[in-house]
C-alpha cells in the first residue's frame, strides 16, 4: 500500500517531457556538427607547396582567417541555440520552423566561407555572408519570440520586457558583431567600426538594465 500511495506520488510530481522538442534539440546538435566539420573539408594544401609554414600561410591566409571566423560564429550560433530553448518546455510547429529556417542558414556557412577567401578583395563575398550570419540570428530570435508570445512554452514564465529584449539581441547581435569585426579589418573604415560598436554596446546595455529591472534571464 505504501509503495503503490509512493508511485503514484511520483507519477504525479514528475514533469512532462516533450519527446517532439528533444528531438528537434537533438537534430539540431547534429547539423550544427555537420556544418562545423564541413569548414575543414574546404581547407586544401595549395598547389607546389614547398613544406614551409610561411609559404602556406602566405598563400592561405585568407582560407585560415576565414575559417577561424566561420569556426568562431558556428560556434556562438550554437550557443545561442542552447540558451534559446533552454527554459522552453514545449514543442510547437512555429518554433520548428524557425528552427529550420536558422539551421539552412548554418549549414549554408561552408559555402558562405569559401566566399570570403575565393575573392578576398571583393566586397560581394562579404555581403552574402555577414547577410547570412545576420539572417540565422533573426530566425534564432524569431524562435524565441514565438515561443514566448505565441506558444507560452517559456518556464519560468519571463516578464514580456525581458522576452522582448531577449529577441532584439538575438535578432542584431550576430549581424553586428560579424560587420563589426570585417569594419574592423578593413582600412579606413574606423567611422563605420565606431558607429557599429557603439550599436553592439547599446544593444548588450539595453539587455542588462532589462534583466536587472525586471529580474531575471530569459
Amino acid at each position: 500500500m505504501g509503495d503503490e500511495g509512493m508511485t503514484a506520488e511520483t507519477t504525479q510530481v514528475a514533469p512532462h517531457k516533450d519527446h517532439g522538442l528533444d528531438r528537434l534539440l537533438l537534430f539540431s546538435d547534429g547539423v550544427f556538427a555537420i556544418a562545423i566539420t564541413l569548414l575543414a573539408i574546404e581547407l586544401h594544401v595549395p598547389e607546389g607547396w614547398n613544406g614551409r609554414w610561411a609559404s602556406l600561410w602566405a598563400e592561405r591566409w585568407p582560407m585560415f582567417t576565414a575559417f577561424a571566423l566561420s569556426f568562431a560564429i558556428i560556434g556562438v550560433f550554437w550557443n545561442t541555440h542552447r540558451r534559446v530553448f533552454a527554459n522552453m518546455v514545449g514543442f510547437s510547429h512555429g518554433v520548428m520552423i524557425f528552427n529550420m529556417l536558422a539551421l539552412a542558414g548554418v549549414v549554408l556557412m561552408p559555402f558562405a566561407t569559401t566566399l570570403l577567401y575565393e575573392q578576398p578583395r571583393s566586397g560581394e563575398g562579404a555581403w552574402i555572408y555577414l547577410s547570412l550570419v545576420a539572417a540565422v540570428g533573426v530566425m534564432h530570435a524569431a524562435a524565441y519570440g514565438w515561443a514566448a508570445f505565441a506558444a507560452d512554452a517559456i518556464r519560468p514564465r519571463p516578464h514580456w520586457a525581458v522576452s522582448a529584449s531577449v529577441v532584439v539581441t538575438h535578432a542584431l547581435m550576430p549581424g553586428l558583431a560579424c560587420a563589426l569585426s570585417f569594419f574592423l579589418m578593413a582600412r579606413g573604415a574606423g567611422l563605420f567600426a565606431a558607429l557599429i560598436a557603439l550599436a553592439l554596446g547599446l544593444v548588450i546595455a539595453g539587455r542588462v538594465w532589462v534583466g536587472r529591472r525586471y529580474g531575471g534571464a530569459a
